[in-house]
């Protein structure tokens, strides 16, 4: 008798179909740990208006680019002009059907987005894992520049306004300004049919953005956990929901990475708000660190705002105190906290050791120091240590 695996299946796209849907969600992944950097992007939505769309926030100012991603089986293939813009290198566009072909092709559905979202459409990009043939790039110069010595470009060209905007006339500084806003991003080595490349390229990024420092075990699941995320930020039903309800469900945002990453968004914002500048690798060394210790989740977010009383209290030290003095405190507290850390950085000792700093000689120059501060200050050092 046969079994199952003797026979060809006459269906096998599905495994195919997954395949690629995997690689659209880690690009969408990768993307959204930019929001880590603080520098802008704050949210990436996933499958909704285009495969993902990341928004920038600077100073209320908000735009959006738009991602296609397109890919391919095989390393050594490439995109060629039919297939992204469905455009023929001979004959005329002189038809609703050809104008129609171009319009519902990859690059045209982005240089939609161009017109219906204006300016605050900031770029739209083809990204895939291989690379595009030379005359895809020969059609962007020809867009971007406004001519071409090609006939097939410059009727493109000629016809954009039509292909775009078939229904709605559009000015010619509108119509010069989406030409310029398509841009391809070739061969993205952290997509793929597996997570290896993706979880290399998200650890880097990571430690791009935040700093933060990860164990390969950690890395995996995180790339795991991220790729889970937005699947399901993809598959979300979004049907009768408010705008707030569809950034939660359609998109990824800063709260979600953090809970990705096992960081408390209170301990985070407790940073923020103290003026930390690197608020996410503080909170992210602090609570690594004292969960290690046996410390709950109360105990870490009460650190984290000692932590920023003390950073208070050390701006106004510095200028009370003689230089000499204040650093011998800061290092006697380095040293106690070293020593903490090497006997095994228990939180039922430390205690102890702070105690030994506010009972020290130096400890008793400093009339305001008391157990929260200097607690504050272990937190501190223990991010100082960690940092270096």
């Amino acid at each position: 008798m046969n079994t199952i695996h003797d026979n060809s299946p006459r269906e096998t796209v599905g495994r195919s179909t997954v395949a690629r849907f995997r690689m659209q969600f880690q690009a969408a992944a990768y993307a959204a740990l930019e929001i880590l950097s603080g520098k802008g992007v704050d949210r990436v939505y996933c499958d909704y208006h285009d495969d993902f769309v990341v928004r920038r926030n600077v100073s209320g100012a908000v735009d959006y680019h738009f991602f296609q991603v397109k890919t391919k089986g095989r390393a050594n293939q490439q995109w060629n002009v039919d297939e992204i813009f469905s455009l023929k290198k001979k004959g005329k566009l002189d038809t609703d059907d050809r104008l129609d072909a171009i319009r519902q092709s990859i690059a045209g559905k982005l240089f939609v987005h161009t017109i219906e979202f204006g300016e605050q459409c900031r770029e739209v990009t083809v990204l895939s894992n291989v690379h595009f043939g030379e005359d895809v790039y020969e059609v962007i110069d020809g867009l971007t520049s406004g001519a071409s010595s090609k006939k097939y470009i410059s009727q493109l060209i000629e016809k954009f306004a039509e292909i775009i905007s078939p229904d709605a006339p559009i000015s010619a500084e509108e119509v010069e300004l989406a030409r310029k806003k398509l841009s391809l991003l070739p061969n993205v080595q952290y997509v793929g049919d597996t997570l290896e490349s993706f979880s290399i390229a998200a650890h880097n990024a990571i430690w791009k953005h935040s700093e933060i420092d990860l164990h390969k075990h950690e890395v995996d699941e995180i790339a795991n956990s991220l790729v889970t995320l937005v699947t399901n930020k993809s598959c979300a039903p979004i049907s009768n929901l408010s705008k707030t309800e569809m950034d939660t469900v359609t998109s990824v945002g800063l709260d979600d990475l953090l809970k990705v990453l096992s960081i408390s968004t209170q301990v985070y914002q407790n940073l923020l708000t103290g003026g930390d500048p690197s608020a996410i690798k503080a909170a992210s060394i602090l609570q690594r660190q004292l969960k290690t210790a046996g410390a709950s989740d109360s105990m870490i977010e009460y650190a984290s705002q000692m932590k920023v009383s003390w950073d208070v209290w050390v701006r106004t030290a510095r200028h009370t105190f003689p230089d000499f003095t204040f650093n011998i405190l800061l290092d006697q507290i380095d040293n106690k906290c070293r020593a903490w850390l090497l006997g095994g950085g228990v939180l039922a000792d430390l205690e102890r050791f702070v105690q030994d700093v506010i009972n020290s000689p130096i400890g008793a120059k400093f009339s305001t120091l008391n157990t929260e501060l200097v607690f504050g200050a272990f937190c501190a050092s223990i991010v100082r240590r960690a940092a270096r």
